[in-house]
């Protein structure tokens, strides 16, 4: 209901309209009064109408004729109360039509207010799906970021396997340059044999032409087999570097590939004990074509001072041990 509305103030506004040549309505009143409910205009519009009736008896009382002739006053009555018919028709029918249009109105506003509940159950409804989404959007969250840290700890820890292999791998490779520093020593010592060889040879033919051809056809055998014994070596070290090398690249996927990261240097490891038994078998191998050389220069040479003599200067062969 809207302040400052009376009964006194719809009348008034009633009586104004009327007096203009307009029938009082709702709609009108509230227009000319500028503020009002339709409820409260409704309300006191009804008490104006019921109180129009006495209202116009008491104007008609007070221009009533009394020095009028009885027919004329007859008359009058009778216009009178037609036009109190037809003002209480027109009345009834301005009532019914205000009634209308309030029964018009609280029906749209029931309306509206249905709606307003339907959307309002809609919200309400729209609010707890987006509760639902957001708790599985909270709960998918949560999911991830445990996944995420599962995969944060799966990465430290390749992480710490792959640093663990490349460790091993730079030993493996320090270990396999220690070889192959080995096996250049022992090849220089093989080296300076073999020109201790070659002089020893040179004396023997200058003791004994006649087994010379047999000499040097030994050194020959000889030069071959270290030839390929050397082969060999640098076979076995090409292979160990090769493995070395797939080594190192297994390395890099060391979370897939550490075991046989493991395995491989194992056949590494047994590798390299097999090529430390080389310059033994070589030394060997040499020792005994030696000791052929000699023997056949011991029964050939003439037994004189100077070839005792050339004999002890020739420098003795070096022998290399294994380390």
């Amino acid at each position: 209901m809207a302040r400052g509305i009376t009964e006194s103030n719809v009348h008034t506004a009633a009586d104004e309209l009327v007096a203009a040549g307009e029938r009082p309505t709702v709609d009108r009143i509230r227009a000319h009064l500028g503020t009002g409910s339709p409820n409260t205009v409704t309300r006191w519009l009804e008490t104006w109408w019921q109180g129009l009736a006495p209202r116009l008896q008491a104007h008609n009382a007070q221009l009533a004729l009394p020095q009028a002739p009885a027919a004329v006053g007859r008359l009058a009555q009778q216009l009178w109360e037609q036009a109190l018919a037809a003002g209480e028709a027109q009345a009834q029918e301005a009532l019914a039509n205000d009634h209308a249009q309030l029964v018009q109105l609280r029906e749209d506003l029931r309306s509206k207010d249905q709606d307003r509940e339907a959307r309002m159950a809609e919200l309400v409804e729209q609010a707890g799906r987006a509760a639902q989404r957001a708790e599985l959007a909270e709960q998918r969250l949560i999911d991830l970021q445990h996944g995420f840290d599962a995969q944060h700890a799966q990465i430290a820890e390749l992480t710490a396997q792959r640093l663990f292999q490349e460790q091993r791998a730079d030993r493996l490779e320090q270990e396999l340059e220690a070889a192959q520093q080995a096996a250049t020593e022992r090849d220089n010592a093989w080296t300076t044999e073999r020109d201790g060889l070659a002089a020893h040879v040179r004396s023997v033919e200058d003791r004994a032409h006649a087994e010379i051809d047999r000499a040097r056809q030994e050194c020959k055998e000889i030069r071959t087999q270290w030839s390929a014994d050397q082969r060999a070596a640098e076979e076995r070290a090409h292979l160990l570097r090769q493995q070395h090398d797939e080594a190192k690249a297994a390395s890099i996927a060391a979370g897939r590939e550490a075991s046989e990261l493991r395995g491989r240097a194992q056949a590494l490891e047994q590798q390299l004990a097999r090529l430390a038994d080389l310059p033994a078998a070589l030394e060997a191998r040499l020792s005994q074509a030696r000791g052929r050389t000699f023997k056949r220069g011991a029964g050939k040479a003439p037994s004189t001072g100077p070839a005792k003599r050339a004999s002890k200067s020739s420098p003795a062969p070096a022998s290399s041990k294994p380390k």
